[in-house]
């Protein structure tokens, strides 16, 4: 039996992540939903906190299940569109603006309102960091 086993390599990946800022914790699996392949719990936190209208708009047309039409819809664009167009484009549904799950900072910050501090702002884009030449 050798010391090479897959439970090493994803603690070192979440360590460096919570090293880097992400928010980790024992027991996320827990939250993990299989079927669709997300986190539902960190969806709907981060389209509540950065796209608050939409999701009130979510909520009057589909009452108590706003979450399960948004998961549902999110996981179809993804597999029908891929992942990085889901990013850059976000999703559409019927009466709503559209969802956009990445939301990053344009190289000119002057051009755009400042977005509220979010709970989530560690898992959203970072702004691109300058490299030193030496």
């Amino acid at each position: 039996m050798g010391l090479h086993k897959e439970i090493y390599f994803e603690n070192e990946i979440c360590d460096h992540l919570a090293a880097k800022g992400w928010l980790t914790s024992q027991g996320d699996a827990a939250n993990y939903d299989r079927t669709r392949a997300l986190f539902p719990s960190d969806v709907l936190a981060w389209v509540q906190d950065t796209q608050p209208k939409a999701w009130e708009t979510l909520q009057k047309n589909h009452g108590a299940q706003a979450a399960d039409v948004l998961m549902g819809r999110l996981r179809d664009s993804l597999n029908q569109r891929g992942t990085l167009d889901v990013l850059r484009h976000g999703i559409e549904l019927l009466g709503t603006l559209p969802y956009r799950p990445l939301l990053s900072n344009p190289t000119l910050s002057m051009l755009v309102e400042p977005r509220p501090p979010s709970r989530n702002a560690a898992i959203s884009a970072p702004s691109p960091q300058p490299t030193s030449s030496t």
